[in-house]
């Protein structure tokens, strides 16, 4: 009886270097323009923007919910690897360690330069050894870390997903907050205005004061009126005799 042949073992070191040298999606050798997701894995942007453009992502990256999950990568090339045809085709553009999966790597999301740990370790800066843009340690970012550094950033992903969400909701809520009160204050000023064309309507339509329909019984209406001098115009026209006299007294 013939024993059955064992499959072979995937060997840790090509898995290693092939996570450092090609696409996670597409297994292609990694080129330029390249991005890496909010967990340091690698891809070439354009496989990856296919992807997600016809929904063909698997499983494992359901993570990758858009562009805004896309970090842009600047990978510094070794000289004359590609003419060599060698598999190993990037570096730390300061400290010169294969980019091979040897060495630990960073990426910097605030510029996208990828560096290697030992380079920062080396010089203690907060600015980008490549740019000098300025970085905060949140903004370092493992490059096919650890399982624990993973988790790290996947932690890291859903508080920043949190954020966004809670300060979404909360631009809505002011959003229908602002409606409310505009309905409210528009109401107000009709029934503002509804309430002054009434008392406008009201002093239209109320009657004019006339003495003579209040005069005391049994008085004559017109010598009753005559006491208030709105109620009628005066008869008295003036002469040349009397010109100079007041009224009342001639």
């Amino acid at each position: 009886m013939y024993l059955a042949k064992k499959p072979d073992k995937a060997d840790p070191n090509e898995a290693r270097l092939s996570r450092f040298t090609c696409c996670a999606l597409s297994g292609e050798p990694l080129a330029a323009p390249a991005v890496a997701d909010r967990l340091g894995n690698l891809y070439n942007k354009e496989a990856l923007v296919e992807a997600l453009l016809h929904k063909r992502l698997p499983k494992a990256l359901s993570h990758i919910r858009g562009l805004r999950d896309m970090i842009p990568i600047h990978l510094h090339p070794r000289p004359d690897a590609d003419a060599a045809g060698e598999e190993v085709r990037f570096e730390c553009p300061v400290t010169g360690l294969e980019f091979n999966g040897k060495y630990q790597f960073l990426a910097l999301r605030g510029c996208g330069h990828v560096l290697s740990v030992k380079a920062l370790k080396e010089v203690k800066t907060s600015a980008c050894l490549v740019c000098h843009k300025e970085f905060e340690e949140a903004d370092k970012m493992p490059i096919n870390g650890t399982e624990e550094e993973v988790a790290v950033l996947r932690k890291r992903m859903e508080e920043e997903r949190g954020k966004v969400k809670e300060k979404k909701d909360k631009k809505v809520g002011n959003g229908l907050s602002g409606t409310k009160h505009a309905a409210a204050a528009a109401l107000t000023a009709a029934g503002a205005e509804k309430l002054e064309n009434g008392k406008k309507g009201e002093a239209a339509t109320a009657k004019r004061f006339k003495a003579a329909d209040h005069a005391p019984a049994h008085a004559n209406k017109e010598v009753y009126a005559s006491i208030f001098t709105s109620s009628r115009k005066s008869d008295f026209k003036e002469t040349y005799s009397c010109r100079s006299l007041p009224l009342g007294r001639n």
